[in-house]
């Protein structure tokens, strides 16, 4: 039987596409994996709750106990690369947030307070608490669930430059279209770790203006492992939701009664000050907002930032121990 013309041209069109698809495919998953070698994971790792957790702890065993908790589109060693030096009288936990890093994400839909609980329930299997936290951005506002439902596990935290009131604006296009079907598992699987590379240096300039990005930032801080497609497809979710996620806790701030210090520059190009840090710090029973001039979103890379949350650290532990 002779195939008529335009129906033989679709179909070796549709080869043609498979083809491409598939040999995209092929490229993304190499790449990937090539992540994968290039930063393996290199601490240690927690079942909880059917999700294994990926973690480092730095300091003195007996001192007293911080979890730091790393934003959006990062891993522990973003905060770490930052504040390991100025925190190294504290017995630090530096934890890869549900997805991210290398730690696993449980299945289902997922939310803060998903994650604040598997956080809790993680620090209660190393038999660490109440420890104050430390949270940047998208982990000042884990933290702050953590702290709302979970009092008994947070004395108290230092939150730098914090996402935590709804509308912090529209999620990026590319993290909407992560979760969309069909063309989601092409985002997530090809072209973000294809692509991905030549982007993330211009992508994290902008987190640091009006400072310099510090040199070799991208590389210490292993910014490429977001590129794999179970983290790229974590905080996609996060970011498409952050809105939703923050409208569903932010009137409840009012109940947090452990001291919280923020750490915000007033020119911050990510997350407006003036919409986060200072409304959150004036409803906060024991909040206290610290501006620090010139500072950008990852204030704490710098020596000025490092040394303020040092200085809030200590304050709020000397608070604590008024109490």
């Amino acid at each position: 039987m002779t195939v008529p013309a335009p129906i033989g041209i679709l179909a070796a069109c549709l080869s043609l596409l498979t083809l491409t698809l598939l040999g995209a495919c092929a490229a993304g998953a190499g790449r990937s994996g090539a992540l994968a070698e290039q930063y393996p994971a290199d601490g240690l790792f927690l079942t909880v709750d059917g999700a294994r957790l990926h973690y480092h702890i730095t300091g003195p065993g007996d001192a007293p106990a911080v979890l730091a908790l790393h934003g959006a589109s990062a891993n522990l060693h973003e905060i770490k690369t930052g504040l390991e030096s100025a925190l190294d009288e504290y017995r630090v936990i530096w934890l890869d947030r549900p997805g991210l890093g290398w730690s696993d994400r449980p299945d289902g839909d997922w939310n803060p307070q998903r994650e604040a609980a598997l956080i809790a329930a993680f620090l209660e299997a190393l038999d660490a608490g109440p420890v104050t936290v430390i949270g940047h951005s998208w982990g000042a506002a884990i933290t702050l669930r953590l702290m709302m439902d979970h009092p008994d596990r947070t004395a108290g935290a230092v939150l730098t430059a914090p996402a935590a009131r709804a509308w912090v604006g529209e999620a990026a296009l590319y993290n909407r279209a992560s979760t969309w079907p069909v063309i989601g598992p092409l985002i997530t699987h090809v072209v973000a770790p294809i692509l991905g590379p030549g982007q993330l240096e211009s992508g994290a300039q902008s987190a640091f203006e009006p400072e310099t990005m510090p040199d070799n930032y991208v590389e210490e801080t292993r910014l490429a492992l977001i590129l794999r497609p179970g983290p790229w497809r974590a905080n996609a979710e996060d970011m498409a939701n952050v809105n939703a996620h923050l409208d569903a806790q932010e009137d409840r701030y009012g109940e947090i009664a452990q001291p919280v210090i923020l750490i915000a520059g007033p020119d911050d190009t990510v997350v407006f000050t003036h919409r986060h840090a200072e409304p959150v710090a004036a409803i906060l029973p024991r909040g206290e907002l610290r501006l620090l001039e010139g500072a950008g979103h990852n204030l704490h890379h710098s020596a000025q930032g490092a040394d303020a949350v040092a200085e809030a650290l200590r304050d709020v532990r000397a608070r604590l121990e008024q109490d």
